[in-house]
């Protein structure tokens, strides 16, 4: 009988041996799979930090957990009481796991029939399961667990152990306990009560089933239920369990008797002064690009190994969860003028009646309301280091991350002028200020029906200078300027300024609707628009458009950094006369606007049918573009097809000239005043004429509608060496004599015998109703003896003079702009047809530029033979 015993005792032993033996194997296999011990994961998520360019916080970027990381000595006692109290009472005595806590959870395990579902689990072991280990709740899990923080307790304090337990946990609507204060009492955790201690106490166990506030369904979306006082309603199922807490605070002699009533009080009658959650923050316009630009650069830097999305995932990640530290160019003073002046309906034409007509019929058409209004954008550079100063997309924002106008493409009509010909033809030396071109209807034949580009109103000068031209935006000086300066340099400057040219498909821009009049195939930015003005305020240097200085990771290391990048656009000459001349246009050559103090220079650009109106302009600190239209201009509702058009001109106020003037005059208030780069020393001065733009002769003062000489800027070497020859006299009169061979390229007249009113041209009508040829002769050789300009006043306007000094103002006018007898068309002149009731632009007034819509020409304006027209509208 004993012997049996002894057998059956050994067999008992060592069933047992081989137990212990395997699961001190399975034990000993499962630390040994467990992940090594990272110091690198109690780095947390934390969102970037967006610094102005004063230094100052700007904006908070809230990645995927919303989380500020504070030192353990901004948290008070009371409040690491309250958590160690209901999740890890012996916490300061274990060793990072708790004997007794493991034997209370594998008795309530045996009771469950479930060890997956035991707690026990210390604060050291929560931190290691939320930064190294899966949520699984498997018993392989909790080994680790253990091991793992075992671990940590050798190499890590306690008080380090608490902290970080406490920045990284879940509080439902927020991670960590400062963000956790900050989301439900909106105070920070240094100034939290023990009450509302207890009420995120309670809450990491089970943060869905635990936060403090009662969520219903209304309307279809999950809210937070008020009383009829406008107070959170408080849940009792935190309630219960924050009085646990502050009732295990007490016994374990963390608060004294009376604190605990008052706390005990607090929470059970709603006395914790529960608030909302903050509202999610709405990024500024300047914010959202300064966000893609960051990414951007991330993912090239960093994730370029990556597959396209996986490598901009990263990057996202990256920044949003990373701590970052990014120093912005935003001026914030600029900024909110910006946003404020966007908030101001007086500056934004109304509604037009098609835009009413197609809210309503889409507001039907749908159920529900659908609005369409003007809108807009604004880009303000510094013109020096290249740095966005301030940015607006539009004049409401409500998310992030929405419609940007100000990085969206619009055909930017006559403001492309100054860009893609004349500070080309200038810088290249292909044309001069004093260049004239013919300024009548011109065509341009192709395979199909020619281009008949007009300019506004259909208001023509004749012989017209560069100057002119540009000053009063002429659309057929521009085209022949075009093709005096070519396709080829047209387009290398146009991509030294910035722009994006469509060179390749059926559908392109190496044409004169798109170079010279902004009918781009899909246009172009605010930003670009704005970036490519500011070298002419540089002394022809543009610098690349840039959001931010630097950016450094959560150590303070740096880990992207924009140093200026500088393009040499055109030579400070070329710059010192587009400045010269784009002030004219500012001063009322299709628009009116000033700063105090300082030099003011743009250009107006308005497209076809007023779909798009412009104002670039700059002074010598700033340059900024404006952009105003429809974001649909084409909307079908109900059976019926509408025209949504901006309907105002780019120098009309309200319009893009007024925001544009009343945002610069109020960012440089306080600002030293400033003019343009002073006259280099390749600039001189030299009196031609303005008919031929050539040097003038006796007869180019004896012009009937007066002298036409005048004093023109030219860069060294460019000064014409011909004398005038379109002057001449006829039967004892001066007239005009324009050559056969005026017009460049292919460019010719709709109608060789179009002269507009006032002019003096010599035409066949008048040389057959005049005196026979002989007779002809002894008058003109009378005419010039009596009308004979003496020695000394054609040997100083004869020579090729080069003279350095400046000279009076009205010296450096135009004839046709000192003469008020010349009976001549401006582009200030608005067209015979308004524009729509309510909408009726501002003088100084239009461009018509760019080109018709791509298969429904305007009437009298074809395609550009050269190429297929483009869309107007820029992106769909």
């Amino acid at each position: 009988m004993k012997k049996k015993s002894s057998v059956i005792l050994k067999i008992i032993l060592g069933m047992m041996l081989a137990v212990f033996l395997m699961v001190g194997g399975w034990t000993i296999y499962t630390i040994i799979q467990a992940p090594e011990l990272d110091l690198n994961k109690f780095t947390y998520a934390e969102p970037a930090m967006v610094l102005d360019s004063n230094g100052q916080p700007y904006e908070t970027l809230q990645g995927s957990e919303k989380r500020e990381v504070v030192e353990i000595s901004k948290i008070p006692q009371h409040v690491r009481n309250a958590f160690i109290a209901i999740e890890d009472e012996r916490f300061y005595k274990h060793g990072g796991i708790d004997l007794q806590g493991i034997a209370r959870a594998a008795f309530q395990g045996i009771k469950a029939r479930d060890f997956t579902a035991a707690g026990g689990s210390t604060i050291t072991q929560q931190l290691i399961k939320q930064t190294h280990l899966s949520p699984e709740k498997q018993l392989s899990r909790k080994v680790q667990e253990a091991y793992l923080a075992l671990k940590l307790e050798n190499i890590m304090d306690k008080d380090a152990i608490l902290a970080n337990y406490l920045n990284k946990i879940n509080f439902a609507y927020a991670y960590g306990v400062q963000s956790a204060a900050q989301t439900y009492f909106h105070k920070d955790v240094e100034d939290l009560t023990i009450s509302q201690a207890a009420v995120l106490a309670a809450i990491p166990k089970a943060p869905t089933t635990y936060k403090p506030y009662i969520i219903e369904k209304k309307d279809g979306e999950n809210q937070i239920v008020l009383d009829a006082n406008g107070q959170v309603k408080y849940s009792p199922k935190n309630q219960q369990r924050a009085l646990a807490v502050v009732e295990k605070m007490k016994e374990l002699d963390f608060i004294s008797e009376q604190e605990y009533r008052k706390a005990k009080d607090e929470i059970e009658n709603n006395k914790i002064d529960l608030k909302l959650p903050p509202k999610a923050n709405i990024y500024s316009y300047f914010t959202d690009s300064l966000y893609q630009q960051v990414v951007q650069d991330l993912q090239e830097k960093y994730f370029s190994d990556l597959p396209k999305e996986e490598g901009r995932e990263q990057a996202v990640q990256y920044l949003l969860d990373g701590g970052l530290t990014i120093y912005s160019t935003v001026d914030s003073k600029i900024q909110s003028t910006m946003e404020e002046k966007f908030e101001e309906d007086r500056l934004f034409p109304a509604q037009s009646s098609q835009a009413k007509m197609a809210s309503k019929a889409k507001s039907e058409e749908l159920g529900k309301e659908v609005s369409y209004q003007p809108e807009g954008a604004m880009v303000i550079i510094d013109n020096a280091t290249g740095q966005v100063k301030g940015i607006v997309g539009g004049r409401e924002k409500a998310e992030n991350l929405s419609i940007n106008r100000a990085m969206k493409k619009f055909q930017p009509g006559s403001s492309t002028k100054p860009l893609t010909v004349y500070a080309p033809g200038l810088d290249s030396k292909k044309i001069t200020l004093a260049k004239t071109y013919d300024d009548v209807p011109i065509r341009i034949p192709g395979p199909g029906k020619a281009w008949e580009p007009k300019n506004a109103g259909n208001s023509y000068s004749g012989m017209t200078t560069v100057r002119k031209g540009l000053t009063k935006s002429k659309n057929s000086v521009a085209v022949q300027a075009w093709y005096d300066v070519g396709l080829k340099t047209s387009v290398e400057y146009a991509k030294k300024f910035g722009l994006t040219i469509q060179e390749e498909g059926q559908r392109n821009d190496m044409g004169p609707s798109s170079l010279a009049l902004g009918g781009y195939t899909k246009g172009q930015t605010p930003l670009a628009m704005s970036s490519a003005f500011s070298a002419f305020a540089n002394n022809g240097t543009r610098v690349e458009p840039n959001f931010y200085t630097k950016v450094e990771d959560a150590k303070g290391n740096v880990i992207l950094e924009k140093k200026p990048e500088e393009i040499k656009v055109i030579s400070p000459e070329a710059a010192y006369l587009i400045n010269d001349v784009l002030k004219d246009v500012s001063k009322g050559g299709t628009t009116t606007v000033s700063v105090p103090g300082m030099d003011v220079a743009g250009k107006t650009g308005t497209t076809n049918n007023l779909k798009d109106a412009w104002y670039v302009g700059y002074t010598p600190y700033y340059t900024a573009a404006v952009w105003y239209g429809y974001d649909e201009n084409v909307v079908t509702a109900g059976g019926k097809t509408y025209q949504l058009n901006i309907n105002i001109y780019g120098g009309s106020k309200p319009g893009p000239a007024l925001m544009w003037e009343e945002v610069m005059k109020e960012i440089h208030k306080g600002l030293s005043s400033k003019q343009f780069p002073q006259k280099p020393a390749g600039i001189v001065e030299a009196k031609v004429d303005a008919v031929s733009g050539k040097l003038p002769t006796a007869l180019s003062y004896l012009d009937p509608r007066g002298s036409q000489v005048y004093t023109e800027k030219f860069i060294k070497g460019t000064v014409p060496t011909e004398k005038d020859d379109y002057h001449v006299l006829f039967d004892g009169k001066v007239y005009i004599k324009k050559p056969a061979d005026r017009f460049p390229g292919p460019v010719e007249p709709v109608d060789p015998n179009y002269h507009p009113e006032g002019s003096i041209v010599l035409t066949e009508a008048t040389r057959r109703s005049t005196s026979p040829p002989k007779e002809e002769e002894k008058i003109e050789k009378k005419q010039k003896e009596d009308q004979e300009v003496p020695e000394e006043m054609l040997e100083e306007d004869e020579k090729e003079g080069t003279k350095e000094e400046d000279t009076k103002e009205e010296e450096n006018a135009t004839p046709d702009d000192k003469n008020s007898n010349s009976n001549t068309g401006t582009e200030g002149e608005a067209p015979s047809k308004k524009p729509e009731e309510g909408n009726e632009p501002s003088k100084p007034g239009p461009e018509t530029p760019s080109k018709p819509e791509p298969g429904n020409p305007q009437e009298g304006n074809p395609p550009d033979p050269s190429q297929p027209p483009n869309n107007l509208a820029g992106d769909p």
